[in-house]
C-alpha cells in the first residue's frame, strides 16, 4: 500500500491541533516534516538491555523512531513501561513489519542501561553519546514532536508521541494496520480474551528454550470450546490442560519457543482457535537471537 503524504496532512493537522500549542505552530511542523527523510547515522550502535544486537532497522514496512534528550529526568522522558505496551500493540500483526528504535542523547551509558534493566524494557535502544542523530536531523524543539512514524524509505508519514497522546496512537495504528488491505488483525478483535497477547523476550541465544504463559479470561456470556492451536513454525509448541473455557472463568496457555535460527530478530506466534469464534486469538513472542 502506497501512503500518499498529501492525504495525511489534514489528518495530522486535525490530531495535532487538538493537543497543546497554536494552530500555526502545528501546521508549520506538519508542513515541514511530512514526507521528509529521517537519517539514521550508520555509526549508531543498537542494544537490547546492555547487549549489542545486529538490528536491520531499514528492513521493516514501518518504523517508529523516538528521540530522547536526557536533560532533566531521563526516566520521565523515556517512559519505558508506557512504550513497552505501545510497541507490543503495534507488533500484533505478522502481516506488517514494524520496527522501533529509541535514541537517547546521553553520555551516561551506565545510567541508561540501569533504567532499561529496572523497567524490564526489551526493545532496541541506541545510546547516542556523540549526538549523531540530532546533528543529522535538526529536530523540533518540543519533546512531543520528536517521535516519527516512517515508511519503508524512512520518510515521515506521521509525527507525534503515541505515549503522550492517545489520538496519535490511534493515528499510527490506523496507518499501520490499514496497510494490510483490511485484513483482520489482533488489534481489531473487540472481545479479546487474552489481555496481554504479545510478549517481548529481549535477547536470547541460539538453542535457548523460552516458555511463556498466557492467561485467557472469558468475560463473554458464552462458553468457549478449544478447537485447534496452530503454531507459526515447528520451533513453537503449546501446552494446555483444558478443553472448554466457561463463561466467567480463566485458563492458561503455555507457549514454548526454541531459538533454532540464525542471529536475527524473531517473531513467532500460535493461533488459538475456538469453535464459537470466527477469528483466533494470536499469542506472539518477539525479540532477538544473538
Amino acid at each position: 500500500m502506497t501512503i500518499k503524504i498529501y492525504r495525511l496532512i489534514p489528518i495530522l493537522l486535525l490530531v495535532m491541533t487538538s493537543c497543546s500549542g497554536s494552530d500555526k505552530e502545528q501546521r508549520d511542523i506538519v508542513a515541514e516534516w511530512a514526507g521528509k527523510e529521517i537519517v539514521i547515522p550508520g555509526e549508531l550502535g543498537f542494544q537490547v538491555g546492555n547487549i549489542p544486537v545486529d538490528y536491520d532497522f531499514d528492513a521493516a514496512d514501518f518504523k517508529i523512531v523516538t528521540y530522547v534528550d536526557s536533560a532533566g529526568c531521563t526516566n520521565c522522558r523515556m517512559k519505558l513501561k508506557d512504550w513497552d505496551k505501545v510497541i507490543d500493540g503495534f507488533k500484533s500483526s505478522p502481516d506488517v513489519d514494524v520496527s522501533f528504535l529509541m535514541i537517547v542523547d546521553s553520555d551516561k551509558r551506565e545510567e541508561i542501561e540501569r533504567l532499561v534493566k529496572d523497567n524490564d524494557f526489551h526493545h532496541p535502544v541506541s545510546i547516542d553519546s556523540a549526538g549523531l542523530f540530532r546533528k543529522a536531523n535538526p529536530l523540533p524543539s518540543k519533546p512531543e514532536h520528536q517521535t516519527f512514524l516512517l515508511d519503508a524509505d524512512n520518510k515521515v508519514i506521521a509525527l507525534g508521541n503515541p505515549v503522550y497522546n492517545p489520538k496519535i496512537r490511534e493515528l499510527y495504528a490506523r496507518l499501520i494496520f490499514d496497510s494490510t488491505d483490511g485484513e483482520k488483525t489482533l488489534g481489531d478483535v473487540e472481545e479479546q480474551i487474552c489481555r496481554k497477547p504479545v510478549r517481548s523476550i529481549g535477547v536470547v541465544s541460539k538453542g535457548d528454550t523460552i516458555n511463556k504463559r498466557f492467561r485467557f479470561n472469558n468475560d463473554t456470556k458464552s462458553d468457549l470450546t478449544l478447537q485447534e492451536i496452530t503454531p507459526s513454525c515447528h520451533c513453537v509448541s503449546t501446552k494446555v490442560d483444558w478443553k472448554v473455557l466457561k463463561s466467567g472463568e480463566y485458563a492458561d496457555v503455555e507457549i514454548s519457543y526454541v531459538a533454532d535460527t540464525i542471529s536475527q530478530q524473531f517473531y513467532r506466534y500460535a493461533d488459538i482457535w475456538f469453535k464459537e469464534r470466527q477469528n483466533p486469538e494470536r499469542l506472539v513472542l518477539h525479540g532477538f537471537i544473538k
